[in-house]
């Protein structure tokens, strides 16, 4: 008895790790999406690669990454490789899993005025700085 449910639950914990989604930061009440957009590469010969820089509007910095893969076996890969939440831009890596395969990822990044105040959290910005930056990927 035990031993069907800790396989089912182990096949199911399998199948929810398979994706490389990104989710980084949090989205507040003063928070709005300050980039949306559709990438999409074509099947080739190679491997497809691509490097997105997202810049935050003046006076504004990045609250929340979203990246998604939007393929049926979600393999492709995306990595955050320079900025990111708590700065004013974000540098995002995306690669085709391999040959002869493209990639479909939709990214979104929310941001909001430096130096606010929260009303209903009761916090300000956390800036976090170049020094103390450390970005962790969760996959879903």
């Amino acid at each position: 008895m035990y031993s069907k449910v800790f396989i089912t639950l182990f096949i199911f914990y399998l199948s929810a790790v398979e994706c490389n989604d990104i989710h980084v930061g949090y989205l507040n009440s003063r928070s709005k999406k300050i980039y949306s957009e559709l990438k999409e590469a074509v099947p080739a010969l190679w491997k497809r690669t691509d490097e997105i820089t997202i810049k935050a509007p003046s006076h504004e910095v990045i609250d929340s990454i979203h990246v998604t893969d939007l393929r049926d076996d979600k393999d492709g890969e995306a990595y955050i490789t320079g900025g990111g939440v708590g700065m004013t831009y974000v540098t995002i890596d995306l690669k085709s899993p391999s040959i002869l395969r493209g990639y479909k990822f939709q990214i979104e990044v929310y941001g909001s005025r430096s130096g606010f105040y929260d009303p209903i959290f009761g916090t300000g910005n956390t800036n976090y700085g170049e020094g103390q930056q450390q970005q962790y990927p969760r996959k879903f």
